[in-house]
This record gives C-alpha cells, structure tokens and sequence, in this order.
C-alpha cells in the first residue's frame, strides 16, 4: 500500500513538471503557465489524491509531516520519489526543447528597485517563502474539512494558479524544491547559483503553514 501511495507522488509529480515546464518554456504567456500547473495539479489529485494524499511538492509533504498527517518515514520516501519523478519529466522534456538552455528554470527575474544583490536575494526569498506559505496554508485547511473533499483538488489547483500570477513575474514561480531543483541541476548558471533560495524559501513557507494552522486549528470559535 505505502508502494502504491510513493508511486502515485511520482506519477504526480512526473506530470505536474512535464505540463508546467514545457508551458514555461514554449509559451511565455503567464496565463497558459498558471493554468498549465494549476489544472495538472488539479487533475493529478483527482486521479490519484486518494492514494497518497496528492502532494506532488516536499514543502507540501513537510507540512503534512509537521501537522502529524504524514510520518517522517512516508516523509523521507514521498521526497525521494518525488525528485524521481521530476527527474523523469526534465529527461523526457530535453529531448522535446533540443536542448538544456532553456528549462523555465526559476530565478529571481526583478531587481525590486534597484536593491542591492544581497537585498534581491533575500526579497526573492521572501516572495518564495510567502506565496508558498499560503499555499501549504490552503492545503492544510481544506484537506482536513470533509465538506470540501470533492472540491479540494480544484480549490488547490486554482490557488497555485493564482499564486503563479503573484510569484512569476517575480521569481518565475517556485513554490516546490522539485521544480527548481531539476531544472537548475540541468541548466546550471544562475538558477543553480539561486537554487538554494527556492529549496529553503518554500520548506520554510511550508513548515510556518503548519504551525500556523496548528495555532489556527487551536483557537476557539
């Protein structure tokens, strides 16, 4: 059964990086990027949220674990499997973009006002750190609400499109280790030199969701 469920993250995880990247990469146009995560994600959870709970995204699976709905152990092998899957997904896009220029790897895409490098890198931090934040918070909040259970992989998959509007033009929308973290490793140059940026900045936002939705959880109507 723990099989199956460590499949199906990489089967998730697989599809929501060969969709999304290739939208990144042959069309520029943040809508077609938004929808192109946001409804794969969507889909994937529909498909096979039953099985492993649909993270498809470590800082998701550390909110999880951190919220005592995942064990370290699961932890540990939904993480391994899902680096597997995106390694999957960058292997099968190369050969369709010819090469490994160009992969929508994420990198901080602003200078918000002229910052100094340092105060551009912490700022794209924080966007990472934010958007993802209220990301695992959505998730948190509406996978434990049995109403909403037949809504909740397209109230998901409309927040990451949303926040893919918020975070894109900014940092080109990590928001998941996974997805910075393949194209990156393949491209190298600044996206590798940026990456620790998009590994600490969505564990960290994933992490405080669970601590907030702890303390959130705790409060009396």
């Amino acid at each position: 059964m723990k099989l199956k469920a460590y499949l199906a993250e990489f089967l998730g995880t697989f599809a929501l990086l060969l969709v999304g990247l290739s939208a990144g990469v042959t069309n520029l146009e943040l809508t077609s990027v938004a929808l192109a995560f946001g409804l794969t994600l969507m889909f994937m959870i529909y498909a096979v949220g039953s099985v492993s709970g649909g993270h498809f995204n470590p800082a998701v699976s550390l909110g999880m674990a951190f919220s005592k709905r995942l064990s370290w152990k699961d932890f540990g092998f939904y993480v391994l499997f899902q680096l597997l899957g995106g390694l999957f997904a960058i292997l099968c896009l190369v050969p369709f973009m010819g090469g490994m220029n160009d992969l929508a790897s994420t990198k901080v895409l602003v200078d918000f006002g002229g910052s100094e490098a340092t105060m551009v890198l912490l700022l794209g931090l924080l966007v990472e750190l934010v958007a993802t934040f209220i990301f695992v918070f959505v998730i948190l909040r509406v996978t434990s609400q049995k109403e909403l259970s037949k809504l909740a992989g397209l109230i998901i998959g409309l927040t990451l499109a949303a926040l893919i509007y918020f975070a894109g033009p900014l940092t080109n929308a990590g928001l998941n280790p996974v997805r910075s973290i393949m194209p990156a490793l393949f491209e190298g140059g600044v996206a590798l030199e940026q990456l620790w940026i998009f590994i600490v900045g969505p564990l960290v936002g994933g992490f405080l969701a669970s601590v907030f939705v702890s303390y959130f959880d705790s409060l009396k109507s």
